[in-house]
């Protein structure tokens, strides 16, 4: 599955694209009465100059079709967490959005984050999700990753999970 699928870094046509998948993973936790990035406005607070400047930094990442070319997940991966107070070698994965109508992407992003992760010579791969979110926790859980702390930031109260990986 993995071979029908890219990982690279976004392209800079390709942030308008994410921040499209963005909005539209908004939309449907609109339709499927989910409180999350739609209530926080997240659009605001990270809008898409904040994805510009990540992407000028090397910091964004994408999940692209071989087949289609067309974007299905995109994470931001940054080298440092604030929300993580220790040294350990960790890749820490924020803005993940994978395309609505495509079931499945997201595990194969982190599989690809993992193995980039590895390569970077990281121990761990680390992400943050909503307090209130147990499909969420659920979906994360599922994928390896284990509750390792809590954070706050403004009204956001979060889990931190990590994910061990082996070579």
């Amino acid at each position: 599955m993995q071979s029908r699928y890219q990982f690279r870094e976004i392209t800079k046509s390709g942030v308008p694209q994410m921040f499209s998948m963005i909005l539209k993973r908004m939309e449907w936790m609109d339709e499927k009465g989910i409180q999350q990035w739609n209530a926080a406005k997240y659009d605001t607070i990270y809008p898409l100059s904040y994805y510009e400047e990540k992407r000028l930094n090397g910091e964004v990442f994408v999940l692209v079709s071989k087949d289609t070319k067309e974007l299905i997940s995109a994470a931001v991966l940054k080298e440092q967490d604030d929300r993580w107070n220790d040294s350990e070698p960790a890749l820490y994965l924020h803005n993940f959005v994978t395309r609505v109508e495509a079931p499945g992407a997201g595990s194969i992003f982190l599989r690809f984050a993992e193995e980039y992760a590895l390569k970077k010579g990281k121990k761990y791969l680390r992400l943050d999700s909503a307090a209130d979110n147990p499909s969420l926790a659920r979906y994360y859980t599922s994928q390896g990753f284990v509750p390792a702390g809590t954070c706050t930031e403004g009204g956001y109260n979060g889990i931190l999970r990590q994910k061990e990986l082996l070579p």
